[in-house]
């Protein structure tokens, strides 16, 4: 039945259960504007009561005119969803069917929600020449009320874009999730639902093109499934499966290419508003995504920026995860924060233990590149893959394996450790003096004990490293800076193995690096290390005796260096098993 009103025309399908309980009607609304591209028949609908037979265990029965067409792609929608489903074989039966006319005259119509998929296939279309170039924008209202208003609220942006490419924007109504929501989630159905709603208007459209989340290759079984999109099509309409080859980095690399579609982007539908929120997974999502295809600024049109905490915390069903798998081989080792968020979120959604990496206890980094960026660079250079579970602790001593400056910085690290003795300034102490949320005054104390024994040198003392709202003062190059005028770079740990990060840090600058300790615990660990590295370990009590003069410095700089450089972090890092120092 096709109800005539001031704004839209209505096509109404009564239902009747098998056990008699009641169904709501399924009705779509055709805005009042766009009546010539409707479509009266029972065709359209018969695709979204297939869908609702098949959630329900039932067989179908159509009595209306049908395009004899999707007559036949009825009974493999219904073969498909119920083998999925498991809800027993649906049999189709249609009362009447219609021979329609194939059209060439027709229009090209894109479901469109501005978000990454549908605008990837949009910036496809409008490269093709007429016939096959987008005529027309679809965008479908469905669902709870509280939806249904926020999907109004992305009206306004829908038709900007459309209003600037000069295409017409359909937007219809229907009732179908509230029929299919109580028995299936809306990710496995919204497929039909959509389709069957696309095709009220296809009186007008010579093809339908509906974007899923996944290249043509991948199926997950879901309302957006290759096998599906491509069983339905009518005489007069083709149904197409949108961008078939691209993976979802793919097309947020694509849609970059677009200013229009970068400023528009439209992903979040948790937030229930228009724009993005940028705290739902799907903001976050998107946002990493943003960040592999080269964005410099992600969160561009997002009311907040990626949290890694948030990320981290996450869990990611089958649809989403595909997406991680990608993040976690491909984000680059500045955003190593980020990457081990997502691994680990994706990790705790498959149910399996959080992983240990080297470097997840380093301390923040004062100079350079932290840990977790060292290590995941170095294992892509040798695996291809910044991933591994951690053999042993990162360290110098017998049972730890080390961390050296990458092979491409060697002849610079050389370079620079020959000048380092002839410095004006015999030490520096660069430290945060707030560690493991306690301030740790033993750093300031180890300054002050050195300005008494060997004279002035550099102090840099600053707060919380990882406090984005209140970042140190001086940036990691300023730091090295520092670190560059003076000949030695001291600090002070109460106990644990020789520090490879502040031991790279300082050698890469051309310091000589010393870590002073209490006397027993610098005895025992000096036994465990190395004749080179040994020496760099220092008794608080032997400070005063320590000889930071040139000469003093390169002695024990020169053979530390040498022992450094003797192998690679991509060397050592690869290897399963720790190497014997000894």
């Amino acid at each position: 039945m096709t109800r005539v009103g001031s704004r839209h025309l209505t096509v109404r399908t009564e239902l009747e259960a098998a056990d008699g309980s009641e169904l709501p009607p399924l009705e779509v609304k055709v805005p009042i504007e766009h009546a010539d591209l409707l479509d009266p028949s029972a065709t359209p609908g018969a695709l979204a009561l297939v869908t609702a037979a098949a959630v329900r265990g039932e067989d179908l029965v159509v009595e209306g005119p049908v395009d004899e067409v999707i007559a036949g792609g009825l009974s493999e929608v219904g073969h498909l969803l119920s083998t999925w489903w498991g809800t027993g074989e649906t049999r189709v039966t249609v009362t009447e069917t219609t021979t329609g006319v194939a059209r060439d005259d027709g229009g090209v119509g894109l479901f469109f929600t501005r978000g990454v998929d549908s605008w990837s296939t949009l910036l496809d279309l409008l490269e093709l020449p007429p016939p096959v170039r987008v005529t027309h924008l679809l965008t479908v209202h469905h669902g709870a009320p509280i939806l249904r208003r926020h999907q109004a609220e992305h009206i306004p942006g829908h038709q900007a874009v459309a209003d600037e490419l000069g295409l017409p924007l359909v937007v219809l109504e229907t009732t179908a999730r509230e029929l299919l929501d109580p028995y299936r989630p809306w990710g496995e159905t919204c497929g039909p639902a959509l389709m069957a709603t696309g095709l009220q208007v296809g009186a007008g459209l010579r093809r339908l093109v509906l974007t899923g989340a996944h290249p043509r290759d991948v199926h997950t079984l879901t309302g957006a499934d290759p096998d599906l999109v491509t069983a339905i099509a009518t005489t007069r309409t083709e149904v197409e499966l949108g961008n078939p080859h691209r993976t979802r980095d793919q097309r947020v690399a694509h849609l970059r290419t677009s200013p229009l579609a970068r400023a528009s982007l439209q992903v979040c539908w948790e937030g229930l508003a228009a724009g993005n929120c940028g705290r739902c997974r799907k903001c976050q999502l998107t946002m990493a995504s943003l960040l592999l295809a080269g964005d410099p600024d992600p969160s561009l049109g997002f009311r907040a920026p990626i949290d890694v905490d948030a990320v981290g915390a996450m869990s990611y069903g089958a649809e989403l995860a595909t997406f991680v798998a990608g993040m976690v081989d491909g984000l680059p080792a500045g955003e190593e924060g980020l990457r081990r968020a997502l691994s680990d979120a994706w990790d705790h959604s498959r149910g399996l233990e959080a992983r240990t990496r080297w470097g997840d206890s380093a301390p923040p980094p004062m100079a350079g590149p932290e840990v977790p960026a060292r290590v995941a660079e170095a294992r892509r250079a040798t695996t291809g893959h910044p991933e591994t579970p951690a053999a042993a602790p990162l360290g110098w001593s017998r049972r730890s394996v080390p961390l050296r400056p990458p092979a491409t910085a060697h002849e610079s690290v050389r370079a620079r450790a020959a000048t380092g003795p002839d410095r004006p300034r015999a030490w520096a102490v660069v430290e945060p003096h707030i560690r493991d949320e306690a301030r740790d005054g033993r750093q300031a104390d180890l300054a002050a004990a050195l300005t008494a024994a060997h004279g002035p040198g550099v102090a840099y003392l600053p707060g919380i490293l990882w406090d984005h709202a209140a970042p140190p003062v001086l940036d990691a190059a300023r730091v090295g800076t520092l670190l560059r005028t003076a000949r030695a770079r001291l600090w002070w740990r109460a106990d644990g193995d020789l520090d490879p990060l502040r031991v790279v840090e300082a050698i890469e600058h051309g310091c000589l690096p010393i870590q002073v300790m209490p006397a027993a615990v610098a005895q025992s660990l000096r036994s465990d290390l190395p004749a080179a590295l040994a020496a760099l370990v220092v008794a608080e009590s032997d400070l005063a005796a320590l000889d930071l003069g040139p000469t003093g410095v390169a002695a024990l700089l020169a053979p530390a260096v040498d022992h450094v450089l003797l192998g690679s972090s991509e060397h050592d890092l690869r290897a399963p098993a720790p190497p014997d120092h000894h």
